[in-house]
């Protein structure tokens, strides 16, 4: 939930690069925030799905209202009824107590569903019904309530694909798709890397010592796979945190992850040029350098570095931000 989290402030601008596939994102999700239907949030773990949300609610009419999130991969199938729809006293043992459910909380405002794809199928059933008949019914109630809220979904799962396998509603999907956004993975915008690499660290260490840090990137961040996206990259800007205090930088961060971030380019081969630089772990600020030294030839600088021209076109898509 933290990740990204200022992208619901006034400063969302300032977590992507120009042109990047987030921009996009962005301005569709405060378009479609000032419609009062359903939307779908897909992407990977990490991406910032419930925080797309609570921008969607922010930029809405329902604003004033709560926002109430629910994670349905978190809640046991046996609590989740009770958890969404509220219980009356004396339902199931251990009710001593009414309770109106997350549905009801969210009244006037917005309901968030993250990984709705991990619901059961009963739940699907009366959430459907929930969403026709503008009621909810608590577990042991009679009588149904209305409830009037905005529905926001999330998930990382293919939900057409679920529908086919007999998983998910065929019915539910499509009434929960009206509006519909993807968030890209971090490997996609590798051009944001700088940009959400110096806010999380502006929030954990001096903003000079963030700015020494982003300046000094590896060039393997840049072009690191982030199976974690966005999540997995506040985690290495809080290790590298922890690293500064004991007096190390980017290759201490770097030390016991060498499965995960390969040099592109063999010892063997950079050995092989006097001119190419030993050090695979190459940094922004060497690229930089190598790039004045070449007169701004990338042929010549790639050549330099020891990788490939496509290479650094790749990296240096990922310091567009720190170029302009």
């Amino acid at each position: 939930m933290q990740v990204l989290q200022s992208i619901t402030g006034k400063k969302e601008q300032a977590l992507c690069a120009p042109g990047s596939p987030l921009e996009a994102v962005l301005r569709l999700a405060k378009v479609m925030a000032r419609r009062d239907c359903p939307v779908m949030v897909r992407g990977e773990s990490g991406t910032g799905k419930e925080v797309l949300a609570r921008l969607l609610h922010n930029e809405s009419p329902r604003s004033h209202g709560p926002f109430v999130p629910v994670n349905c991969a978190a809640i046991s199938p046996g609590l989740i009824e009770s958890e969404l729809f509220g219980h009356r006293r004396g339902a199931f043992t251990g009710a001593t107590s009414d309770r109106p459910g997350r549905i009801r909380q969210a009244q006037g405002g917005t309901l968030f569903l993250d990984e709705i794809g991990d619901m059961p199928l009963e739940m699907q059933t009366r959430l459907l019904r929930v969403l026709q008949e503008k009621s909810v019914c608590p577990v042991g109630g009679e009588q149904e309530i209305p409830v009037d809220f905005r529905l926001v979904c999330a998930t990382h799962r293919d939900l057409a694909v679920e529908v086919r396998a007999g998983r998910f509603r065929e019915d539910l999907y499509y009434r929960l798709r009206v509006l519909e956004l993807a968030l890209p993975p971090l490997r996609d915008r590798p051009m944001d890397i700088p940009f959400l690499l110096r806010r999380f660290l502006t929030d954990l260490i001096d903003s000079n010592a963030a700015d020494e840090a982003v300046a000094n990137i590896p060039a393997a961040l840049l072009r690191h796979f982030f199976p974690g996206n966005v999540r997995e990259l506040r985690n290495l800007a809080e290790r590298y945190a922890a690293m500064q205090e004991l007096n190390g930088g980017w290759e201490r961060v770097f030390e016991n992850e060498v499965s995960r971030f390969e040099p592109e380019v063999p010892t063997s081969r950079a050995s092989g040029s006097s001119g190419v630089l030993r050090n695979s772990r190459l940094s922004v600020r060497d690229i930089l350098s190598a790039l004045e030294a070449c007169g701004y030839h990338r042929g010549r600088a790639a050549a330099k570095l020891g990788v490939s021209r496509r290479g650094l076109q790749y990296r240096l898509a990922g310091m567009q931000a720190l170029l302009q």
